[in-house]
C-alpha cells in the first residue's frame, strides 16, 4: 500500500503511518494531541460524536467516579475504538487532590494509547501543582465576581451548584460570562436550603487552560515514544516505565527514597534497561538517617 507524502517527496514512515486513532472524549481533548501525532507519527485522529464518556464519572459528582483513573481511560478509549471500528485508541483521565508524598493539592493527568494489533498499552503521565482554586460558597453574584476576577475567569470556566441538597442540585457547567454566572448563582441559592451557592472551577479540558497545556505536553511525549522501537523486538512505544529509588545521601551515603535511575522497558517483551539520573547524591533533608 502506498504511503502518504510528508511534503518533501519522502514517504511517511513508521508503524502508525496513516493509522486512524479514535480519541475517547466529549470535551475536545483531541485538539491538544492530534497535531503531535500527525506531525511525528503521520496518523489521523477522530473523536467520535455521540459517545458518552461522562458515564464513567464526572468531576462535578452528579455521576460517581467508580473506576480507577487507568480503568476509566481504558474504558473511554475502547468506547471510541468501537464507535469508529479502529484498533487504535486514546483517552486521558485527570485526578485532583493530594499528590503522593506531598501535603498540597495537585493535578495528575494520564494519556493512554491502546493498540489492539500488537496487544499493547502505552501510558504517559505527569503531575502538576498548577491547580484551580478551591470551591467557594457565595450568596450573590457580586461576591462571586469579585473573587473570580483574580483567578482567570472567564478563560477558566466555572461550575455553579446548590451548597446543600442532593448531588447535582441546580448544577450548571461551563459558565464563562457574567450573565450566565448571575443566573446560575440565583437559581442555586434559591434551591439550596441554606441559601448558598458553590462556585468551583470547571475541570473539563475544554474549559480548563491548565489541563489543555498539560495534555499538549503529554501528547508530544507519547507521540515521540511511539516512534521509538524496542531494541529487542522492535515493538513501538519503548520508553520510561518506572524509576529505581536509592539515590545516596550527600552527607552519609545512605540510600534515600529519591530516584537514582529511570527504568525503560518494552510494552510487549521483557526487554528493559536502566538509565541513571544526572544527580549523584541527594540533599540530606530526604535522608531517613540524617533527617529522621
Amino acid at each position: 500500500m502506498p504511503r502518504p507524502s510528508t511534503g518533501g517527496g519522502a514517504p511517511a514512515a513508521g508503524p502508525y503511518a496513516r493509522a486512524l486513532i479514535a480519541f475517547g472524549t466529549m470535551h475536545g481533548k483531541q485538539h491538544q494531541v492530534a497535531g503531535s501525532f500527525a506531525g511525528i507519527l503521520h496518523t489521523r485522529m477522530v473523536a467520535p460524536v455521540g459517545i458518552d464518556t461522562d458515564q464513567f464519572g464526572t468531576f462535578a459528582g452528579e455521576i460517581p467516579r467508580t473506576l480507577t483513573p487507568i480503568q476509566a481511560a481504558r474504558a473511554k478509549a475502547r468506547l471510541a475504538m468501537t464507535a469508529v471500528d479502529t484498533p487504535y485508541g486514546l483517552a486521558s483521565e485527570a485526578s485532583y487532590g493530594p499528590l503522593p508524598g506531598l501535603p498540597v493539592p495537585g493535578h495528575e493527568e494520564m494519556l493512554l494509547f491502546l493498540d489492539d494489533t500488537r496487544g499493547i498499552e502505552i501510558l504517559e503521565g505527569e503531575r502538576s501543582l498548577d491547580v484551580p482554586w478551591s470551591p467557594r460558597r457565595v450568596t450573590d453574584t457580586a461576591e462571586a465576581a469579585a473573587f473570580l476576577a483574580g483567578v482567570g475567569f472567564p478563560a477558566q470556566a466555572v461550575i455553579v451548584h446548590a451548597a446543600q441538597g442532593p448531588a447535582g442540585l441546580a448544577l450548571v457547567k461551563g459558565i464563562a460570562d457574567l450573565a450566565a454566572l448571575a443566573h446560575a448563582i440565583t437559581s442555586a441559592c434559591q434551591a439550596s436550603p441554606d441559601g448558598h451557592a458553590v462556585v468551583e472551577a470547571d475541570l473539563r479540558a475544554q474549559h480548563n487552560p491548565t489541563r489543555r497545556r498539560l495534555l499538549t505536553r503529554l501528547g508530544q511525549r507519547l507521540a515521540h515514544r511511539l516512534a521509538i522501537p524496542c531494541p529487542a523486538c522492535r515493538c513501538p512505544g519503548y520508553g520510561r516505565t518506572g524509576t529505581e529509588p536509592g539515590l545516596p545521601c550527600a552527607a552519609c551515603d545512605t540510600p534515600t527514597h529519591l530516584a537514582a535511575a529511570d527504568v525503560h522497558s518494552c510494552a510487549r517483551c521483557p526487554h528493559r534497561h536502566r538509565v541513571p539520573r544526572p544527580d549523584l547524591t541527594a540533599d540530606p533533608q530526604w535522608c531517613d538517617r540524617c533527617n529522621p
